[in-house]
């Protein structure tokens, strides 16, 4: 018989509930879900609305992979990509790190072992991506105040997050959102790991993904005042780590176009 595990907001408890949301197969029977990132059968992406208004996203996990036994051997280890992303946002609220708001993880167990998973999440105003606003506010207009004050507030958000024992595995400008005033909000954090320390090798490749998906617009000023703003000081003595992370994107990037020359969609590179 299968077992349901739950993790939910005290706040919001009463209204999920009420509302059938922290039932997996009410979810799954839901016919007001918009698909929002369907990639895979096994995972997708919804947004929904409750009837008081409450806008909810919901990541849902039909299946559930087995990590290797090995995988992750240094980072706390999870049950589910839902409730690792759960803990993960719990974190980061610790951290001051603007992210998204957990609302409920729902996990059923046979045997045991999660079966099926999922995450609610509380919509955030934030409609683009970082990406998405580099392009369109940053092509024809330089801007260099609040270019100044987005790199910044990157570098910070990124050195909070591997000073307090996080490093994001999917740090792409578009996994970045930008709200009404310019907050910054780190999202997609499924992959995302916990440790009691990030050591350099996460650390490199977390930079490497920014840069990797960086559009051509994003001058070299940019990325020396996100770089001081990450270590909190002069470059020169952390030239073996910059190096290290232009390598870690250069390869990135090669390796991506030739996926796409082969067919495949990508959402991280931008010409």
């Amino acid at each position: 018989m299968a077992e349901t595990r739950i993790l939910v907001d005290p706040a919001l408890q009463a209204e999920l509930a009420a509302e059938g949301l922290l039932d997996l197969d009410s979810l799954e029977a839901r016919g007001d879900l918009h698909t929002i990132k369907a990639r895979l059968e096994s995972r997708q992406t919804y947004r929904m609305q409750t009837s008081k208004g409450l806008t909810l996203y919901l990541k849902l996990y039909r299946e559930i992979e087995r990590q290797p036994r090995f995988a992750g051997l240094f980072a706390r280890r999870f049950d589910s990509p839902a409730s690792r992303e759960w803990h993960v946002l719990q974190r980061l609220h610790e951290l001051r790190v603007p992210t998204m708001r957990p609302a409920a993880c729902i996990e059923e167990l046979e045997g045991g072992k999660v079966t099926r998973a999922a995450l609610l999440t509380v919509g955030l105003d934030a409609p683009r991506s970082l990406q998405k606003l580099l392009q369109e506010d940053f092509a024809t207009d330089p801007r260099p105040a609040r270019r100044q004050q987005l790199t910044h507030e990157l570098g910070r958000i990124l050195q909070r997050m591997h000073e307090g024992g996080v490093n994001h595995r999917d740090f792409y400008l578009v996994h970045i959102r930008v709200g009404p005033d310019d907050e910054l909000y780190v999202t997609d954090l499924n992959r995302a790991d916990i440790r009691r320390r990030v050591t350099r090798r996460w650390r490199v490749k977390d930079v490497a993904a920014l840069l990797h998906s960086c559009p051509a617009l994003v001058t070299a000023t940019d990325k020396a005042r996100f770089a001081r703003a990450y270590f909190g000081g002069r470059l020169r003595e952390h030239r073996d780590f910059i190096e290290a992370a232009v390598r870690k994107a250069e390869r990135m990037t090669s390796h991506t176009r030739k996926r796409m020359a082969q067919g495949e969609a990508n959402y991280h590179v931008v010409e």
